[in-house]
């Protein structure tokens, strides 16, 4: 029973963050705001206080050019206090993104969605959302020795702003975070595979995760690197451990099909009941993660990409270069006669091993460039040109 009451829960949250009422919840929208008013409540109703003093705390950035602020949305976050007189002082963080794309607006189907259909977000990440809070009620219901900061990000979309402004404006010392755990997109479980990025960030995780895993008859998929195109990447940059925890894309992904009505949710609850168990042995454990960082660029912030290839990377997959999971329709990757299962060793002048590498190679090429690209198809290296 209990499971199916966290599964209920979860769907709830999904179909209203997902609603037409909320139109993609975009920045500055009534959406957003609703989205963020759904939160707070959530929190307040499951006895989570404010870390701020009140649940909100505003994204935004000096717009050096014309002196004034620009204002993205707010971060909705709530604080739980440990009740272990030393272990208190840590921090274990527990968040997602909740904003999307918001209606038309030309993102990956172009022209086709320009202006009159709503991006649902359903997966993403109304489904992290509701995990997330899903989290904070099963955690509002036990003693933890550590405290425990949840967050629902604002302005993923735009470029991880929401976390990079938590992180750079934390009300807590960063030096106090044991851990960040990151849900992004985790309504499509499916084979008892649950992909979890960042397990070469602590020296302990991938056992902790397997053992954990065994009890819950979940198969792990690791992928080392705590970087990424979400908001543990803000955290990673931090030197703190981050757990991403995702179930992958699919050809909804960015599009109006993203709908709540083809989420999992029976698969959310296994991957909530998972979840709660590894979080809790973070939590609870005597002594905090042992950071190590991963085979990245020793620059590990996250790269401002000039322009889009186009693609969904494969997270799950550790392989030399990125493995192209979904290829966007009238994008560069698609013109180029890129498909799924590609992996991109060289873009540019830019060798390509990892994600940072890619994210790095987009950094440098302005829009309008077509540049020389390698990539491996069926055990075969191919030169291809790519038009920005």
């Amino acid at each position: 029973m209990t499971q199916l009451l966290g599964a209920q829960t979860m769907k709830q949250s999904v179909y209203y963050l997902a609603s037409e009422e909320l139109e993609g919840r975009y920045k500055l929208t009534s959406g957003d705001t609703l989205a963020r008013q759904y939160i707070a409540t959530f929190f307040r109703n499951s006895h989570i206080s404010p870390l701020l003093n009140d649940y909100f705390q505003e994204v935004s950035m000096q717009n050096e050019k014309e002196g004034k602020k620009v204002i993205f949305s707010s971060n909705v976050v709530g604080f739980m206090e440990g009740t272990d007189e030393l272990l208190k002082n840590e921090f274990v963080v527990i968040g997602a993104h909740f904003d999307h794309l918001g209606k038309g607006k030309g993102f990956r189907y172009g022209r086709t969605f320009d202006s009159l259909h709503t991006h649902y977000g359903a997966d993403d990440n109304a489904s992290g959302t509701a995990m997330m809070l899903e989290m904070a009620k099963r955690l509002s219901k036990v003693d933890h020795r550590r405290s425990i900061i949840f967050i629902a990000f604002a302005a993923e979309e735009l470029g991880l702003l929401g976390s990079k402004y938590f992180v750079e404006h934390c009300p807590v010392d960063l030096k106090q975070v044991v851990a960040m755990f990151n849900f992004d997109m985790v309504g499509k479980y499916k084979n008892h595979t649950l992909n979890i990025g960042g397990s070469k960030t602590a020296i302990e995780t991938e056992s902790m995760a397997d053992s954990i895993a065994k009890q819950f008859n979940v198969e792990l998929k690791f992928s080392p690197s705590g970087l990424g195109p979400s908001d543990h990447a803000s955290f990673y940059a931090q030197q703190i451990p981050v757990f991403f925890i995702h179930t992958n894309a699919d050809t909804t992904y960015h599009t109006p099909y993203d709908k709540a009505a083809l989420i999992y949710y029976g698969g959310m609850d296994t991957i909530a009941d998972y979840s709660y168990t590894l979080i809790k042995t973070v939590v609870d454990r005597a002594h905090k993660l042992v950071f190590q960082q991963t085979k990245d660029a020793e620059n590990s912030s996250p790269v401002k990409m000039k322009v889009s290839l186009g693609i969904m990377p494969d997270h799950s997959e550790t392989v030399e270069g990125v493995r192209v999971e979904i290829v966007s329709p009238n994008k560069a990757a698609f013109y180029a006669g890129i498909v799924k299962g590609d992996i991109i060793v060289k873009i540019g002048k830019n060798k390509v091993t990892q994600l940072h590498d890619y994210m790095q190679a987009l950094s440098e090429i302005d829009k309008g460039e077509e540049v020389d690209a390698v990539i491996i198809r069926e055990g075969k290296e191919m030169l291809i040109k790519i038009k920005f």
